[in-house]
């Protein structure tokens, strides 16, 4: 598999210089480079397969585009320049820029308090500022997460309606806003809301009028109606072994999603980046500032450093680089830039991968060549190692828990070295650098430390490179009997916010929570009063217990929501 996580980076708008217009499909890359490049879309070259659109834009030409596969399989319909593709996640970019053009044209502060314009929101005890949506820090509950808890189900419509009707529920709040992070689409989804009040026009209205049609990008559009879908936009598809099914997506909350767009209107979109000047030059340098928190804190994470133009920042082989991506039903986009070298790339595809990034990074790499300062892959028998006895290396061996990330990991001796182990078998060997650093034998360029820190022997620390530490803590696995389960986690379970009730039963030695909407959830305690669970949107929750030490209630836990609460009936 292609190295997907690490290509995610910071942005830098001024580098890339004017694009000049090529007809499409034209090259003027080397014919060596040309062919290594054409060898990436090979997935695509069928006949009856769902395809890409991908450009390549360096020193401010467009020197590459590949348009190939089908946007109708079922019509035949070809790829070209002009199809549109559902940018998902990436939607919020331009729902930034949006925003941003709102402050600098002075019609809103970022520092106003949201139920000013939202008046869906609860008062909560805290002031939620615009500011906090746009960093993700406001501790409002995601609603994607919300909806699974909630059995909604996957295939059922989802409007901005039901998005805000289930905002509107939350009594609690994840965290104080402004102190702290969380992967919450719902503030994209607001701010939609935000610059709607605003413009006084519908969130499609001003998009498409003040920000897309200005540019010239004709072919960009909000689709608010999944039935309204242009019929020159890709259909999207999943599938294997040259199968492919229609995947639709019944999604349409705004701000986060269902911005459709070509290769065509993206490269407009980047060429307006490099060129902008005045206010609009204003926009663009807000859009390039990595969020930071009040105490200086900034959202970084192993994806990168996050910016007010929802862009990552990441060294790539020594070579600092920035990207965006998004990914919903069937289709994926991505745009990556190493600005130095006023190098970009553009990939939209229909074909369900989940991730379409690889094309430009490898395209780079065959592109830039000697620019990188760092070998593609680790060389770490040159590591400058420490030899550790065996007796040594076994007292960091246990089992360790991420509260936040919700996960739990183990670190054993095996064959005369330390290993991390994933909770699905996979193994990575950890090379010692001092008494208590590792860092751990992965493929590519890839820099990932493990850290056990002294004095404090029961919690160890993963350190991606240029992320904010992971911290873990230690624990003994417990077990209990079905009758221990049944006497002590039995019974039903409420949440009044939501009107959602489970059931929770014993059956072996695991936990069994039901719900007629979600089905079962099968549950394995990590600690006497945290389980872990098989479904993302409830992986972990903590009981609690009463003054008589009975218990009375659990809470969610997880980065998206923390503290949601059920009551024990």
């Amino acid at each position: 598999m292609m190295k997907k996580l690490a290509y995610l980076f910071l942005f830098n708008l001024f580098s890339i210089s004017l694009l000049t217009t090529l007809s499409h499909g034209q090259s003027q890359l080397p014919e060596d480079l040309e062919k290594k490049v054409d060898q990436l879309f090979e997935d695509w070259s069928g006949s009856n397969t769902p395809g890409v659109s991908f450009a390549i834009i360096k020193g401010g030409k467009l020197v590459y585009e590949k348009n190939c596969g089908l946007a109708d399989i079922e019509n035949k319909v070809p790829i070209n320049s002009k199809t549109q593709f559902n940018l998902g996640q990436l939607s919020a970019h331009f729902t930034s820029y949006a925003l941003l053009k709102l402050v600098v044209e002075g019609r809103l502060s970022l520092d106003e308090d949201v139920r000013k314009y939202i008046s869906a929101l609860i008062e909560f005890n805290e002031s939620i500022t615009i500011k906090d949506l746009l960093y993700g820090a406001s501790g409002i509950y995601d609603y994607e997460v919300l909806k699974s808890i909630c059995g909604w189900n996957l295939g059922a419509p989802f409007s901005q309606e039901d998005m805000l009707e289930l905002v509107s529920r939350q009594k609690n709040l994840a965290f104080k806003p402004g102190t702290d992070y969380s992967r919450s689409s719902t503030n994209f989804a607001l701010i939609a809301e935000l610059i709607a009040s605003v413009s006084k026009q519908s969130f499609k209205e001003y998009l498409e009028k003040e920000v897309f049609q200005v540019l010239g990008m004709n072919q960009t559009k909000v689709l608010e109606d999944p039935s309204l879908l242009n019929p020159t936009a890709a259909n999207a598809y999943r599938g294997r072994n040259g199968i492919f099914v229609r995947d639709y997506s019944s999604n349409t909350v705004l701000g986060i999603n269902n911005i459709y767009s070509c290769i065509e209107d993206l490269i407009i979109w980047e060429n307006h980046l490099a060129n902008a000047s005045g206010k609009e030059q204003q926009i663009i340098q807000l859009m390039s500032t990595p969020i930071q928190l009040a105490n200086g804190r900034s959202n970084s994470t192993s994806l990168g450093e996050l910016t007010l133009g929802q862009l990552f920042g990441h060294y790539e082989r020594g070579v600092f680089s920035t990207y965006l991506t998004g990914s919903v039903g069937g289709y994926d986009a991505s745009i990556f830039k190493f600005p130095k070298h006023n190098f970009t790339a553009i990939a939209l595809s229909n074909d369900g991968s989940g991730y379409n990034g690889y094309l430009g990074v490898i395209s780079a790499h065959h592109i830039l060549g000697n620019a990188f300062t760092e070998p593609e892959t680790t060389d770490f028998s040159q590591l400058k190692t420490k030899s550790l006895t065996n007796d040594h290396l076994q007292q960091f061996e246990g089992y360790y828990w991420d509260q936040e990330g919700e996960l739990s990991r183990i670190i054993q001796v095996k064959n005369d070295t330390l290993r991390y182990v994933r909770h699905n078998g996979y193994e990575s060997p950890l090379i010692p650098l001092s008494d208590n650093k590792f860092q751990m034998k992965v493929q590519f360029d890839d820099k990932i430390y493990i850290i056990f820190p002294k004095g404090k022997e029961k919690t160890m620390i993963y350190q991606y490179d240029g992320a904010e530490p992971i911290l873990f803590e230690k624990y003994i696995p417990i077990s209990y009997s079905k009758e221990e389960i049944t006497e002590g986690f039995g019974g039903t379970y409420l949440n009044k916010e939501y009107n959602i009730c489970f059931t929770a039963r014993a059956e072996k030695n695991n936990l069994i929570f039901n719900n007629v909407k979600t089905g079962d959830i099968n549950y394995s305690p990590i600690l006497s009063n945290l389980f872990w669970g098989d479904q993302w949107f409830m992986q972990s929750i903590e009981f609690t217990t009463d003054e008589h030490q009975n218990i009375n209630g659990f809470y969610v836990k997880n980065d998206a929501i923390r503290n949601l609460w059920f009551k024990k009936l």
